[in-house]
């Protein structure tokens, strides 16, 4: 039975062009066909798991030793901040400022050339070197991409594991996944980490007829890999350099700070030399649950790799 369009010549336009489609003879093809191409257009649109989204950005770091915070932000980062801000394509310009250092922000807007981008970055610098403050000793950009985020974060942390121990732990994890091909770089955050100290008995130096000063040069030039020259002795000839720099605590007090009457004056003959945790400049602790914040007992040292 063919079923006809009911009289809508008195009915708005709109209702009478969405009816030809609704009751119409055709309306169960144009249905399949909507389907149809619906269909195709979910199996043939491009997709992907994680889109490349091209964002330019790059830390650029300002280094002024010696002077403070409001110093660094008043004659630095401001100004540079300024100077950046007039490079095409910019979005963003942010910094932070702490004693001896400035690092300036800049950020491209999505879709800008990231090479282009940096090239920008960096002339617009030279350019104004002439304008930088003779406080400012180096400056380095530090490009950002999307890989450098960090997207797994793993805490490491346990009854009767103080901050020295976790490190340990902290240290042996990181070298065995640095070893990964698929990893783009891993980081270590919280804990103490070893150090040799030099603990020098004010005594036992003036008694050699030696400075603090003298040793610390001395652990400092022997602390790097540097060629040394050659000697003459016992009818050999002798090729010196230093290695890999010091490598532990027998190495540090073996090292020679002079000669006093023919004799090598050591480290270890002016100071106590021992391995140690460093003393820690911030803290690192985990918690879980309302409480805490507040129980004591409930929060305990943690090492985030």
């Amino acid at each position: 039975m063919n079923r006809s369009l009911p009289d809508l010549r008195d009915r708005p336009f709109l209702e009478r062009f969405v009816a030809r489609f609704l009751i119409g003879r055709n309306a169960a093809l144009l249905l399949i066909a909507s389907l149809a191409l619906g269909a195709a257009a979910i199996l043939t649109t491009a997709r992907e798991e994680e889109p490349q989204i091209v964002v330019p950005l790059a830390d650029v770091f300002v280094d002024a030793p010696g002077y403070s915070a409001q110093e660094v932000e008043k004659l630095v980062a401001t100004p540079l901040e300024r100077l950046l801000w007039q490079l095409d394509g910019v979005e963003y310009v942010y910094s932070i400022s702490r004693r001896d250092q400035a690092v300036v922000t800049v950020r491209f807007f999505v879709g800008e050339d990231r090479e282009d981008s940096l090239i920008k970055l960096r002339n617009r610098i030279e350019q104004n070197l002439d304008l930088m403050p003779p406080m400012v000793r180096s400056w380095v950009v530090k490009p950002i991409e999307i890989d450098d985020v960090p997207i797994v974060t793993m805490a490491l942390y346990g009854p009767g594991y103080d901050e020295h121990d976790l490190r340990r732990i902290g240290e042996e994890l990181k070298a065995r996944l640095d070893a990964l091909p698929q990893l783009s770089r891993t980081t270590l955050t919280g804990g103490a980490p070893l150090e040799v100290l030099v603990e020098v008995d004010r005594e036992r130096l003036q008694g050699r007829g030696l400075s603090l000063g003298e040793v610390a040069a001395a652990i400092h030039n022997a602390d790097r890999t540097v060629w040394a020259g050659d000697f003459d002795e016992r009818n050999g000839r002798f090729h010196l350099s230093a290695g890999d720099g010091l490598a532990g605590v027998e190495e540090v007090g073996a090292l020679v700070v002079a000669a006093r009457d023919g004799l090598p004056v050591r480290v270890r003959d002016v100071a106590e030399v021992r391995l140690q945790p460093r003393e820690l400049e911030s803290y690192t602790r985990i918690g879980f649950g309302p409480a805490a914040g507040e129980a004591a007992g409930s929060r305990g040292p943690a090492v985030t790799l």
